[in-house]
């Protein structure tokens, strides 16, 4: 299972889903996270079980998640998560999308793969600590879900 009790960091900033562009998402993801630990007083990086290989899109090929909550820094705690949670990368071909997520589950409804993300309750008009759930698809190429588009 991936939720995970958090420990009370530094905030973790983002969009609720937007959309990048870029050739390897995932060694961009990496690269910048591994920038960011070694810019706190040398710290070396590690991502052991951060990159999920999966189906975001039913299409049969392989999409990749990253899962920051995966990322430690050997110089700071709390680099990657906050109290809110921690970074959910979902990347689909050149594309990716980051979430704000305190865990996450995949599930198939008729054979539809769907991404379940459990947010902080701010996210869903309730209190931080008040867990709630969002589920993401993609159809078309487009990431589709129920929150409002980023603005």
């Amino acid at each position: 299972m991936h939720l995970r009790a958090l420990s009370i960091g530094t905030v973790v900033c983002g969009l609720l889903a937007a959309p990048a562009f870029a050739a390897d998402k995932v060694a961009e993801i990496l690269q910048a996270a591994e920038q960011a630990c070694a810019s706190f007083e040398n710290g070396q990086f590690a991502h052991d079980d951060a990159i999920v290989a999966v189906d975001l899109t039913g299409n049969g090929e392989t999409d990749t998640l990253v899962d920051e909550s995966q990322f430690s820094c050997s110089s700071a705690a709390s680099m990657y998560c906050g109290s809110g949670g921690c970074m959910l990368h979902a990347v689909v071909g050149d594309e990716s999308w980051r979430f704000q997520a305190e865990g996450w589950r995949m599930i198939e409804w008729h054979d539809r793969p769907i991404l379940l993300i459990a947010r902080d309750g701010g996210w869903c008009g309730g209190a931080g600590a008040q867990l709630c759930y969002e589920s993401v698809t993609w159809s078309n190429g487009d990431m589709l879900t129920v929150m409002p588009p980023p603005q």
